[in-house]
């Protein structure tokens, strides 16, 4: 009997070392306090209070901190730094982001993927179902991306499903027992074999699918989403260009293979399929082409619950600046030209499109048809289509604002709330509320640097921005009242990051959500 006894108590204090530390409970109570605190669409000075990795309590900045008669720590705190002219916000909330592990860890892996997201202020990142191998479109899959992702991860991590043809009856299983986020699916082929296109068909099983778990899960919403081009008009403009011999290292004949009319077919398609269904939400992924937002607007205010995001990339590059040859900036849909550009941040301003990611889609080096020494030429046509930009998305934004005049608030509510709403995390993460995860970000945006691609924490070190001027340098990010990257420190020392699940969905008994 006293040997049961003293195996209860050894497994009892393993048990609860591990709850303690996984939840991160302490008894300090931490402080962040700040004259630039973007809260409420606006900038205020405030301090918050965090305990056990959520902010409870949100106070003037003078708060008499002795009134909470705990024992108490600073994080961050600018009346006593004098750094007056730095931002906080909420984490940033990445939904769009290839880390390619399992298979493809030469291109990215967690480790990686995670280090260049906290390095960047991101504190979630949303990891699509496919370029990794197996791609993600499985219960079984699911199983080995999630193994794959133990001890890596240095920010919070969600996963998406995806739906290819065949596979609906995989669906709940992958909500209610894998705790995905959501589902991709392409209209095209999405150039890795594993991962076919769809036809109206299978969507139609998978959306009958969806529909079930809203109904009969406290009307829940698993989102659904689509990289919207269509296939005929790309190979009729690519055959096209083949036959007249248009070069294919000239950025333009890359923009010329990729018409606008394929991505406008594919919404229009996407719009028709939603408004059958009602119940399903659907969302087009990297918005690119600015003749589609009329159609995306329409839709919205008809109560077509449709949504759109486009990305960084879209709203910072132009095609007319892309140089001859350098592959680094394509990406699928394509980088356009400036007026598109300008056309798609009005309607950011609008509010037809309510959120911004990365899309971040990073290959190794020869895939882009180039070589190391960054003085290669490469083919357009034959090259991967993918750009990475996960660490750098909150000073590019900042800029293109900054260069408009659009305020900085508009920060949160772009990189960190919309992200975080469309995914259904919107609980925990996206702006600073009582609540929610003690997740921030505080960079200096008057501060500017040159990109210097060789210091980028990615896998692969090259990219579209190398040499740019950026302003806004992050100077902290902090995870669930924990600070994982200080500007300065060679390395982000910390593997706190958790799997993120929709917590009213999952299916505690049966489910793999450990990792």
């Amino acid at each position: 009997m006293g040997n049961w006894k003293l195996i209860f108590s050894i497994w009892f204090l393993i048990f609860h070392s591990f709850v303690w530390a996984d939840e991160n409970h302490d008894n300090i109570i931490k402080i962040i306090r700040g004259k630039n605190i973007i809260y409420n669409g606006d900038i205020k000075p405030l301090s918050i209070i965090i305990r056990n990795g959520k902010t409870i309590g949100i106070k003037d900045y003078f708060y008499n901190f002795k009134k909470l008669k705990e024992n108490y720590e600073f994080i961050y705190d600018d009346f006593k730094s004098g750094n007056k002219g730095m931002v906080i916000m909420g984490g940033l909330v990445d939904s769009h982001v290839h880390v390619n592990e399992p298979g493809r860890t030469e291109w990215e892996g967690f480790e990686s993927a995670t280090s260049a997201a906290a390095a960047g202020g991101v504190t979630t990142i949303v990891d699509m179902p496919l370029n990794s191998s197996p791609v993600t479109t499985n219960f079984k899959n699911l199983q080995d991306k999630i193994e794959s992702m133990k001890g890596k991860l240095r920010v919070d991590v969600g996963l998406l499903g995806g739906i290819i043809p065949g596979n609906s009856n995989e669906i709940k299983k992958m909500v209610l027992q894998g705790g995905v986020l959501g589902f991709k699916s392409f209209l095209l082929p999405s150039g890795i074999d594993e991962f076919p296109s769809v036809n109206e068909t299978d969507i139609q099983e998978a959306m009958n699918q969806m529909k079930s778990l809203k109904i009969e899960h406290d009307k829940s919403d698993v989102i659904m989403m689509f990289h919207a081009e269509v296939e005929d008009p790309i190979k009729e403009a690519t055959d096209r260009l083949q036959r007249e011999n248009a070069d294919p290292k000239l950025y333009e004949t890359y923009l010329e293979s990729r018409p606008k009319i394929a991505e406008n077919i594919a919404i229009n398609k996407i719009i028709e399929i939603t408004k059958l269904n009602k119940i399903v939400s659907t969302h087009i992924v990297h918005l690119s082409s600015s003749e589609a937002i009329k159609q995306i607007r329409d839709a919205m205010d008809e109560g077509v619950p449709i949504s759109a995001e486009t990305t960084y990339n879209y709203l910072y590059l132009n095609s007319e600046s892309v140089p001859y040859g350098n592959t680094l900036f394509k990406s699928a849909p394509p980088v356009r030209e400036q007026q598109n550009q300008d056309l798609l941040w009005d309607a950011m301003i609008n509010g037809t499109i309510k959120l911004i990611v990365s899309d971040h889609s990073p290959c190794t080096i020869d895939l882009k048809q180039l070589k190391a020494d960054n003085q290669s030429i490469g083919d357009f046509l034959k090259a991967w289509g993918g750009i990475s930009s996960l660490e750098l998305g909150l000073p590019i934004i900042w800029t293109q604002c900054k260069n408009r005049g659009i305020p900085i608030y508009h920060l949160s509510q772009w990189l960190s709330d919309g992200p975080s709403k469309l995914v259904g995390l919107n609980d925990r993460k996206g702006s600073i509320e009582i609540g929610r995860d003690a997740d921030f970000v505080i960079f200096n945006p008057n501060e500017s640097f040159i990109v210097d691609e060789k210091k980028l924490l990615l896998k692969n070190k090259f990219s579209a921005y190398n040499g740019q001027q950026l302003f806004g340098v992050v100077y902290k990010t902090i995870l669930r009242g924990n600070t994982i990257f200080n500007k300065g420190d060679e390395k982000i020392s910390k593997i706190i990051g958790k799997r993120l699940i929709k917590s009213n969905l999952i299916n505690k008994r049966d489910s793999i959500i450990h990792c």
